[in-house]
């Protein structure tokens, strides 16, 4: 199903300009993790990129995560079982004290072997209207300044479609972006990630919108923290910023639990208009200093609570971040 118009207007993507971060717990090759597309595409006033759902980059990267949680939960079975049975089960804890150090090079390597594999996503390009596939794409005859297959915007296409999850019938929702001529470009088509367990379309739908509203150079680039930073380098946006007198680092002056508390104000009349499609649209944020002053933490995370806690995760089932 196709939404060709402008109606939920939410484009808020919290902390962006803190993505790109040289350490992550005891991840000290945290900033990596990004692929090949993070770094490429670390211009937001101009690139909008979406991985693969089925990309082989998140097979690396969460193949060290399952493995080390599966070895843990072995040993705990393996602990629990001899206290109740009286047999050996000293030896799991020395097993478990090797998993640390296991875990702690798994976190740190993982993130680098990623760079390695080549990732699958499409790019959108503000500047010069096309769209390219980091994908071997035969009969594509263009290719951008990478040596990517690009084609115009005009020529994609952005659907959604129903995925059956597994043999009982537990279904989401997946949001295709592909080239409107799949029999002449059938593998110019990706399945972008949006939240895996998704009942409704609205998170698709709200992904092209962001799409539209990014590709659309008639207006700025939306009032987000993605663009933070960023939005002097577009002409459209500088100029508009100009007019209007906005502040040039208003989101990044804000904790993550603020651009939260914004983000869910923001994202309630949308959750509740669930699959109905509103009769008008719904206002798009503007100016959004006038109603939140900004706390001053200047994007500081979670605090220690939750450095502590994914330390935690890193040395016990190697979670890269």
């Amino acid at each position: 199903m196709m939404l060709d118009s402008f109606h939920y207007n939410y484009y808020l993507t919290i902390n962006s300009f803190g993505f790109y971060r040289k350490r992550a717990g005891v991840c000290f090759t945290a900033d990596m993790i990004t692929g090949v597309c993070g770094k490429r595409f670390n211009k937001p006033h101009r690139f909008k990129s979406c991985t693969s759902g089925n990309s082989i980059v998140r097979v690396v990267l969460l193949s060290p995560f399952l493995l080390s949680t599966t070895a843990l939960l072995i040993f705990l079975t393996a602990i629990i079982v001899g206290v109740f049975t009286e047999q050996e089960w000293f030896h799991m804890l020395e097993a478990i004290g090797w998993l640390i150090p296991i875990n702690f090079a798994l976190v740190n390597l993982t993130p680098y072997l990623s760079t390695f594999v080549k990732e699958k996503c499409v790019y959108f390009d503000r500047e010069k209207q096309k769209v390219s596939f980091t994908l071997d794409i035969p009969h594509c005859t263009e290719r951008d300044e990478f040596g990517n297959c690009c084609f115009d915007y005009s020529e994609i296409n952005l659907r959604y479609q129903r995925v059956y999850t597994n043999e009982y019938g537990a279904m989401t929702y997946a949001p295709i972006i592909s080239h409107k001529d799949g029999q002449k470009f059938p593998k110019a088509k990706i399945t972008a990630i949006v939240n895996e367990n998704g009942r409704t379309p609205i998170e698709c739908l709200m992904l092209f919108e962001d799409i539209r509203r990014f590709m659309d150079k008639s207006k700025p680039l939306p009032e987000s923290p993605e663009y933070e930073g960023f939005r002097h380098l577009d002409p459209v946006t500088a100029e508009h910023d100009k007019v209007i007198g906005r502040p040039a680092s208003y989101w990044s002056e804000m904790s993550l639990e603020q651009q939260l508390e914004i983000a869910n104000k923001i994202y309630e009349p949308i959750y509740e208009l669930n699959e109905e499609f509103p009769k008008k649209p719904l206002p798009e944020m503007k100016e959004p200093w006038k109603h939140w002053k900004p706390d001053g933490k200047k994007g500081e995370g979670e605090g220690l609570k939750h450095e502590i806690l994914l330390i935690a995760m890193q040395l016990f089932t190697a979670k890269p971040m």
